[in-house]
């Protein structure tokens, strides 16, 4: 068949009533379809992406044209919408012929009618799409020109650990306390002083500083021995395994004098030494005895017992900053789509599902269209679809051409 624009050019019809232009997405394309009116489609096969164009339709009937040798295939089907055409058929066209006092309709051309263009369902896109191949779960808003370019802002679902508010919890630690409080430490803890009250930071093995906690010591007064740096004199009586009381100034206490010599002559002993030891067998100091006059004297110095002041418990107020989680989405960038819906993000590659056909549109695949009022029904008419005389008699039905076929 002739080209649809020289054979209106033949007719003398002008574009000035008219409006077209190229499609360019699926909603366009399925507006269009739903032209209300009859759809006559002149097509050399009919393909898959033909008969989805017929379903798409919802307004009226669709009836395709084959040329004869396309026909033949067709012999023995049921499918009345077919209709036979002497000759070739050069370039798909579609009709859609409206019905009134008006016969506006709507002409078609091009590849688009018999192969899918690959047309997204709007041209323009502004949508968040998921991401395949990302090291962490990731989402993309794609915003731009199916048929022009297209732009993925990328964000990767990331788990950030921060720290939250402190929380106070009160502790009582026996002796010897290493100074830990759950993960962390206390930095700079002494085992052995006594607090006070002094507050200390808490650090977790990696070096945070999580928190600080106020220590305040519990103690108690031991005993530890002797004290040998210090005496006190007593003046009472002393021998040989004697027994007495005396406060050396640490308190009452029973001590034994076991005496370890003696000067003596005829006339008796003038000077008797001593070694002081408690109840315990500890020895605690020396003393001596002298012939003074007719009485005997006798004297001692005495050590005293050693006390320290040690540390029993730990009181410990912790103030710890926990970890926390939070989860949001990182933005990486803005990254152009590339064809097959690949977009690089940082040298690393990765898919865009549901954007496989993007840039990958086959070449020479499109549909132009023109509206006008009464043209294309005269058009349909003047080609013979609708009872035109250019091919009065040679337009038949699929069953009337294979019963007649040779």
């Amino acid at each position: 068949m002739r080209s649809i624009w020289m054979i209106l050019a033949s007719m003398g019809l002008g574009l000035a009533q008219t409006t077209g232009g190229s499609l360019n997405d699926l909603a366009g394309l399925k507006s269009v379809l739903n032209t209300p009116g009859e759809l006559h489609l002149v097509v050399p096969s009919i393909t898959p992406w033909a008969i989805q164009l017929s379903q798409w339709r919802t307004v009226g009937p669709t009836t395709f044209y084959l040329p004869q040798t396309e026909a033949r295939r067709y012999c023995g089907s049921a499918n009345a919408a077919i209709r036979v055409l002497p000759g070739s058929i050069r370039e798909p066209i579609g009709l859609i012929v409206g019905k009134g006092s008006t016969l506006d309709g709507i002409v078609l051309r091009g590849q688009g009618l018999i192969h899918d263009p690959g047309w997204a369902e709007n041209d323009r896109i502004a949508l968040w799409m998921g991401l395949s191949g990302a090291p962490r779960e990731g989402r993309t808003w794609v915003e731009g020109s199916w048929t022009g370019a297209l732009t993925a802002r990328v964000e990767l679902l990331t788990t950030e650990r921060y720290l939250g508010d402190p929380q106070s919890s009160s502790y009582l630690f026996t002796h010897v306390w290493n100074g830990r409080v759950l993960d962390v430490q206390v930095q700079g803890y002494d085992p052995y002083r006594i607090y006070s009250g002094q507050t200390l930071p808490l650090v977790e093995a990696g070096g945070t500083v999580r928190g600080d906690c106020t220590l305040t010591s519990r103690t108690a007064v031991v005993e530890v021995g002797v004290d040998t740096s210090r005496t006190s004199r007593y003046t009472g009586a002393l021998g040989n395994n004697t027994t007495f009381t005396f406060d050396p100034g640490t308190g009452l206490e029973t001590f034994r004098s076991v005496e370890y010599a003696a000067s003596c002559g005829w006339f008796g002993c003038g000077w008797r030494g001593y070694y002081i030891y408690d109840l315990q067998g500890r020895y605690r100091g020396s003393g001596s005895g002298t012939q003074c006059g007719w009485n005997w004297c006798t004297e001692a110095n005495i050590h005293p017992r050693l006390f320290e002041t040690r540390k029993a418990h730990e009181e410990v107020t912790a103030r710890i900053r926990p970890w926390l989680e939070r989860t949001y989405w990182q933005v990486q960038g803005t990254f152009p789509v590339e064809a097959g819906g690949i977009v690089r993000v940082n040298g690393q590659v990765w898919q865009i599902p549901g954007l496989e056909g993007y840039g990958r549109r086959p070449q020479g695949v499109g549909i132009e269209w023109l509206r006008g009022e009464p043209f294309v029904s005269n058009l349909a008419m003047a080609t013979g679809l609708m009872g035109g005389e250019a091919y009065r008699g040679q337009v038949v039905s699929l069953q009337d051409y294979c019963a007649n076929m040779r």
